[in-house]
């Protein structure tokens, strides 16, 4: 197993593979924030000598002027030079986070349905936008301070030496103890900012999933309580978040004072270095000689070479907000795709599906056991039970959305799994009782499963589905744009919407849960019979909790607790006087 130091590095490496994707913005970029950076380092060293033409002898005008201009377009081009880079750095952050985001919408498309059900939707939305925009904020940072810390090291350490050895010694040795004290910092902000990260993904959780049920919070009187939560949440949250600033709020005062001790260190040595720099001086026998115009550029360089260390707890903070977010979502996009299953061809029409003492668990915990029934070509198979008995698994094993984990699931006489899943689902219909509907015309979620559809045929089956009307009172007919959530429609409109759409598609097999659960009686009638017609030689799947719709089924087939307790026609179970009997009386 991977340590938290080693694991942290690795996301790291990974993330660097991931930017050099875009060499043409890393490359050029980490090129004009070093060239930049080094440019302004100059001007130190510059305004040294022009201070030495100033004070040593008859002032040369000439020369401080010269010196001037000199500063002047290292400083005018150092500044060019890091715009530049960082707008190509900048480019680079979005370009990888952009990658990072499409992989990880990839993938979420991809995973089992059973990785994802594992993941509240809150999580998984905090993945795709807060945790992105972390990646980005300390991708960009990280490589920024980094590219210009490790230039400013070298090029101030090397004028440094070039213009008094004995005094470079002094700030090499004594700046690394602002170091100490950032890092000190640092390791104690890791522990509180790894805290509020966690801390905010519960907030962003507990915020999409309570928002989104507002209506039964209210009424069940449940808001107080969420309130409560949200609370507690939000008040870990300002503790960690308070923590957190508070350690890194340390770092700016302490390595002040650290830095002005070692700033007057090097200007007491520095000035003594000045007057044993004459002739015959002490200063010039160690070959360490120093001018006024010296000290003034080492003075800023010191400064300069502290500001790497410094930043320590800077950098470590956005290199681990971005190696924090990151792992997050590597997390998710490194989980295996579900696989795309075998591929047979599947014969058209299908002849019926067939389960052989199927046996199903959820997470190694056996649920389903057991399990043999046939679904003959052009039969209708209703599922009934009580709740979690075990009809909507039937359902998702028989779109694959599931695989079984025992027996056999014959699909058109052949074992499912010869099939690819992509196959078996284009061949069913499905309405569901919670709909889904998505931002868009009427027409285009009508002809989400077609989306080639002709405006008649999009008609057609508004027309089948008893929509046409409802749709000729709309400001802009079919062309009327609903929400994501369809608010403005009833939960009948967006179920004859949904109703609509296997109209229009005429699969080859049916899935109905409750399909009109959510319409009017007279409607309903209506959209049975237009039902009939469609299922019409086609199999379908009914699950059912109004038994009344499914007494004319072919095969009724009753669950509870994960295994078939009868099967029969509606007439047949009667006879029998068992569990189906007594779910007829108590629905009377």
């Amino acid at each position: 197993m991977k340590s938290p130091k080693h694991e942290k590095f690795s996301v790291i490496l990974r993330l660097l593979r991931l930017a050099l994707r875009h060499k043409g913005c890393f490359f050029p970029g980490m090129l004009l924030v070093i060239a930049g950076t080094a440019l302004s380092l100059l001007a130190p060293v510059l305004t040294g000598m022009a201070i030495d033409y100033a004070v040593l002898g008859a002032t040369n005008f000439d020369m401080i002027a010269r010196y001037c201009v000199i500063i002047a377009a290292c400083v005018a081009a150092s500044g060019i030079s890091v715009w530049t880079g960082n707008i190509l750095l900048s480019r680079l952050s979005f370009l990888t986070v952009r990658d990072v985001r499409r992989e990880l919408y990839a993938k979420l498309l991809s995973l089992p349905l059973s990785e994802i059900e594992r993941h509240s939707r809150g999580d998984l939305m905090t993945r795709m936008t807060t945790f992105g925009e972390n990646l980005s904020d300390g991708l960009y940072q990280g490589i920024m301070q980094l590219s210009a810390g490790l230039v400013t090291l070298l090029v101030t350490i090397v004028c440094m030496y070039v213009m008094n050895w004995a005094v470079a010694t002094i700030v090499v040795l004594l700046t690394p103890v602002s170091a100490f004290v950032s890092a000190a910092i640092a390791k104690r902000n890791r522990v509180t900012f790894s805290r509020q990260s966690k801390n905010m993904e519960r907030m962003s959780g507990l915020a999409e999933e309570h928002l989104s049920g507002t209506r039964i919070l209210r009424a069940y009187g449940r808001t107080a309580d969420s309130e409560a939560l949200f609370a507690d949440i939000n008040r870990d949250l300002f503790a960690s978040g308070l923590s957190s600033q508070f350690a890194g709020a340390l770092v700016n005062p302490v390595s002040r004072i650290v830095n002005n001790v070692i700033y007057a260190i090097v200007a007491v040595v520095g000035g003594l270095f000045i007057v044993g720099s004459g002739d015959g001086g002490w200063a010039a026998g160690m070959s360490a000689s120093l001018t006024l115009g010296g000290l003034s550029a080492f003075l800023a360089y010191a400064n300069q070479f502290a500001k790497p260390f410094n930043d320590v707890t800077s950098v470590t903070a956005e290199l681990q907000t971005a190696a924090s977010a990151a792992r997050r979502i590597f997390e998710l996009t490194d989980r295996e795709d579900e696989d795309k299953g075998g591929s047979s061809p599947i014969a058209h029409p299908v002849s019926g599906i067939a389960f052989e003492d199927v046996s199903f668990s959820y997470s190694d915990k056996p649920f389903m056991e057991h399990i043999t029934f046939a679904a003959k070509q052009g039969q209708k198979i209703a599922l009934v039970g009580t709740t979690g008995s075990g009809k909507t698994t039937i359902i998702n094993l028989v779109m694959r959305f599931y695989d079984i984990t025992g027996g056999r699931l014959m699909f058109d006489g052949e074992d499912i799994s010869r099939f690819s899943r992509e196959d078996v689902r284009r061949s069913f219909g499905m309405v569901l009782q919670d709909t889904w509907l998505f931002s868009g015309t009427v027409r285009e979620n009508i002809a989400y499963g077609k989306p080639d559809a002709t405006d008649e045929e999009v008609r057609r089956a508004a027309d089948a589905a008893h929509l046409d009307k409802f749709i000729s009172t709309l400001e802009h007919g079919y062309d009327t744009v609903i929400s994501g959530d369809g608010e403005e429609l009833s939960e009948g409109q967006k179920q004859l919407i949904a109703i609509a759409r296997v109209f229009l598609t005429s699969p080859e097999m049916l899935i109905l849960d409750e399909a009109t659960a959510s319409v009017d009686a007279m409607t309903e009638r209506e959209v049975q019979a237009a039902f009939a017609e469609l299922m019409r030689g086609k199999t379908s799947f009914i699950v059912a909790h109004r038994l009344s719709t499914i007494r004319d089924s072919d095969l009724i087939v009753v669950m509870d607790d994960g295994h078939i307790i009868e099967s029969g026609t509606h007439d047949s179970l009667v006879a029998a006087g068992g569990f189906y009997t007594r779910m007829l009386r108590a629905a009377e």
